[in-house]
C-alpha cells in the first residue's frame, strides 16, 4: 500500500530469563521523524496536551496563533483543548484533523509531539513544500510534528499510525499529513481541516479509513499536503524571492545597510555601486531614507515602487538579493527584450528587492511587490511587480524619481 523505511525499536517489552524482546514495527517512509525528543500527551480517554507555546507563529487562514493543542482524539486546536470524539462539521472553531474519531490511548499507543527547528527537517519539509508548490517561494523556519503511533480505536479492533505537520516561516503556512496503517472502523470518522466560520474547509475524500493509507492530493502514497496561511498566490510576474535572500531588519521606518553591488547600476547619467533597500517602500543609492510621507522634489535619486508608512515590525519580510544566476538573467533579459524591442540587451545583473505581505503602518492591510533592477553596466532597466496590495488611506506614492526628472505612475492624497 505504501513504501516503509527502516524498523524502528521500541523499548524492552519483556525481560524473561535474562533474554531481550523487543518489539519492531514499520514506519512509512514519508514520515518525519518522531519518538526522540518528542513530548508525550497523557494517558487519557479523551485528553489533549496542555498549552503548547510556539516559538514561529503559524498563521492559519489569516490568524496568526502563538500555541496549539494536540488532542487525543486526532486533532490540533489553537484556542482550547478539545475533547470532542464525534467528528462534525461547521465545529466553530479553527481546527486541523489529520483523523478525528474516538481513540483510546489508555489501551495502548503514543501520542507525541514537537517543535522542530534542525537544519535536517527543515531541510525535508522546505523540499517537500517546493515540489508540492512550486510556484510559492518558500523556505520553512520551523516544523511543528504531531504523531499517533499505533493508537487504537475506543471499539477495539485495530490500531492507527498517522502524523500531522506544520510548516511555517512566520507568513505562508502548509499543513503535511502522513497516514501509515490506518485500521478499517466502524466509528465514525473525519480527516480534513476547518476555519471558525467554515470558509475554508476540506474533507478528505476516502470511502473507508484504511483508503487514507494510500490515497493524496499530491501523487506520494498516503501524503496529503495543504497551504492555509489564506493569502493569494503570487503573481506569475514576480521574480522568485525568499531562498538566499538577505531579510531587511524589523524596524519602524527602517533600512537595509549599504548594499554593494557587483554590477554597478546607471540611474539618469549617474554610476551607483551602492543602494539601500528601505522599508517604507522606496530604494536610494547614497544614502538610507526613513521618510515615510511620500514627496516629489526629494532631492535625491530615488526608486519608489510603493511610498506609504509601512511596519515590518507586525508582520512580513522584506528582502533582496542581487542575482546573476542564468534562469533569473535569462528571465529578465526576456522581459526587457518584450518591452524594449528596439534597445539590444542582454542583462549581467538583476537587483532584487521583495515586500512580501508587509503591512501598513494603519494596519489596514498588507502589500506585496517586487522591483528589480536590471543592468548590463551601460543600460539600466527597472521592472516593477505587483501583488495584492491593500487599500489605504495613508498617503502614498509610486514613482521613479531623480534631480531633474520624475515620473510618477499615481499618487493618492
Amino acid at each position: 500500500m505504501f513504501n516503509h523505511c527502516l524498523l524502528r525499536t521500541y523499548v524492552p517489552l519483556e525481560d524473561l530469563n535474562n533474554s531481550l524482546t523487543l518489539q519492531l514495527l514499520l514506519v512509512p517512509a514519508n514520515f518525519l521523524p518522531f519518538g526522540n525528543g518528542d513530548v508525550v500527551n497523557p494517558i487519557s480517554d479523551d485528553g489533549s496536551s496542555e498549552a503548547i507555546y510556539l516559538q514561529q507563529p503559524f498563521k492559519y487562514f489569516g490568524r496568526t496563533y502563538n500555541q496549539i493543542y494536540v488532542n487525543n482524539n486526532g486533532h490540533l486546536t489553537f484556542t482550547q483543548p478539545l475533547s470532542a470524539y464525534v467528528p462534525y462539521l461547521n465545529a466553530g472553531i479553527d481546527i486541523i484533523a489529520p483523523l478525528w474519531t474516538d481513540l483510546f490511548n489508555v489501551n495502548g499507543g503514543t501520542i507525541s509531539y514537537r517543535e522542530d527547528t534542525s537544519s535536517a527537517v527543515l531541510a525535508q519539509v522546505t523540499q517537500a513544500v517546493n515540489q508540492y508548490f512550486p510556484n510559492v517561494p518558500f523556505t520553512a523556519t520551523s516544523a511543528f510534528v504531531a504523531t499517533w503511533d499505533s493508537v487504537p480505536y475506543i471499539t477495539g479492533g485495530g490500531v492507527v499510525t498517522f502524523q500531522v505537520v506544520l510548516v511555517s516561516n512566520g507568513e505562508r503556512s502548509f499543513i503535511l499529513i502522513n497516514y501509515g496503517d490506518i485500521a478499517e472502523t466502524g466509528q465514525s470518522w473525519l480527516a480534513g481541516y476547518d476555519t471558525v466560520d467554515s470558509v475554508n474547509s476540506f474533507t478528505i475524500p476516502a470511502a473507508s479509513a484504511p483508503e487514507l493509507s494510500y490515497s493524496s492530493n499530491i501523487n506520494v502514497n498516503g501524503r496529503w499536503s495543504f497551504r492555509v496561511d489564506g493569502s493569494l498566490n503570487l503573481p506569475a510576474n514576480f521574480l522568485p524571492f525568499g531562498n538566499g535572500d538577505v531579510v531587511n531588519p524589523i524596524s519602524d521606518d527602517g533600512s537595509s545597510e549599504a548594499i554593494y553591488l557587483q554590477q554597478p547600476f546607471k540611474y539618469f547619467g549617474r554610476t551607483y555601486n551602492q543602494i539601500y533597500v528601505n522599508n517604507n517602500g522606496h530604494l536610494t543609492f547614497t544614502q538610507p531614507l526613513s521618510a515615510y510621507i511620500p514627496y516629489l522634489n526629494a532631492g535625491i535619486d530615488i526608486i519608489a515602487p510603493l511610498w506609504t508608512d509601512l511596519n515590518n515590525g507586525n508582520g512580513g519580510t522584506i528582502s533582496y538579493r542581487e542575482d546573476t544566476s542564468s534562469a533569473v538573467l535569462e528571465q529578465v533579459t526576456q522581459a526587457v527584450n518584450q518591452y524594449f524591442s528596439n534597445v539590444p540587451f542582454t542583462a549581467a545583473s538583476a537587483f532584487v528587492a521583495t515586500w512580501d505581505s508587509v503591512p501598513y503602518y494603519s494596519d489596514e492591510g498588507l502589500v506585496t511587490f517586487q522591483v528589480v533592477l536590471v543592468s548590463n553596466g551601460e543600460r539600466s532597466f527597472i521592472l516593477i511587480n505587483y501583488g495584492d496590495i491593500a487599500q489605504t488611506g495613508q498617503v502614498w506614492l509610486v514613482s521613479g524619481v531623480k534631480i531633474l526628472t520624475q515620473f510618477t505612475i499615481s499618487r493618492n492624497k
